[in-house]
């Protein structure tokens, strides 16, 4: 009897510390998957020098990777719609001419300006500081952004970057943490149209080749660029496969050449995500 009991014991305390082992150790990977909705407004001004805003639903798609002191993250998010001004898009009047009538007339032409945006980053940490409930991350990331406006005719802006980054998280308990992720670029290229417009200095036209956009590409750091990407996740463990999570971001961006483009974005978040 007292064998067994003691075996019973032995056999309790096993299981206790194989339920006691950390999560992120026995589930590193963690892949996830939201619906947001972003707050954005832009002025690209190799088209004009108005400011225009959008409200449109936005996807995303993140993941982490946690491997001793070593913190990876990737982040995808891409949405699209119409932009306004800030009053409402106004009708523009266009004239044109009635070859049977002899006669010019107007027509109300309302010009739609469909904006593009998405961006994909990917981040190494490194633990600095912190204990096991606010542990700290600092390293670096590559991000690719891109902002595109259709209009009468294109206007898109590609960069490539390296930035900065750090990661804060607040383990509040073995079910609820929140993460905090900010990068800064501080080099990288840019691809932007040098104009816009119908203008001849837009174009490039030979005989072997049609009609071709000039765009300008062009080494980019703290002179020329600068901009804050902002990210705040809260997770909630339902089990051990999957939790629910929420967060915001925000971004902050001017790139001054060859002439400015000014993006400000608030985003809010939700979705679920799987541990493996």
């Amino acid at each position: 009897m007292r064998k067994a009991l003691v075996m019973t014991m032995l056999i309790m305390l096993i299981i206790g510390k194989a339920t006691a082992q950390s999560p992120q150790t026995e589930r590193p990977f963690r892949i996830g998957t939201s619906l947001g909705y972003s707050f954005a407004g832009y002025r690209e001004e190799t088209y004009s020098p108005i400011n225009r805003y959008i409200n449109n639903l936005t996807f995303i798609i993140d993941g982490n990777i946690e491997k001793g002191n070593f913190f990876h993250s990737l982040n995808i998010g891409f949405f699209m719609g119409n932009a306004e001004m800030a009053d409402g898009e106004k009708a523009v009047l266009r004239q044109d001419y009635d070859p049977q009538k002899g006669e010019a007339y107007y027509l109300a032409h309302l010009q739609q300006y469909l904006y593009i945006r998405g961006y994909l980053e990917y981040a190494l940490d490194y633990r600095l500081w912190g204990n096991d409930t606010f542990p700290g991350y600092l390293g670096g990331a590559f991000r690719a952004d891109t902002y595109m406006q259709f209009a009468h005719y294109p206007s898109i802006t590609g960069l490539v970057s390296l930035d900065v980054h750090a990661s804060q998280k607040w383990i509040i308990n073995s079910e609820n943490h929140l993460v905090l992720s900010m990068g800064f670029p501080i080099f990288g290229y840019a691809v932007r149209p040098a104009y816009a417009g119908a203008d001849y200095a837009l174009i490039k036209y030979s005989e072997q080749e049609p009609l071709k956009l000039i765009t300008l590409g062009e080494i980019v750091s703290l002179h020329n660029y600068w901009a804050v990407f902002g990210d705040l996740k809260y997770h909630h463990k339902v089990n051990a496969l999957f939790s629910l999570y929420s967060g915001f971001g925000f971004e902050l961006s001017r790139i001054n050449s060859p002439r400015p483009r000014i993006d400000a974005i608030f985003r809010l978040n939700s979705g679920i995500a799987f541990t493996f």
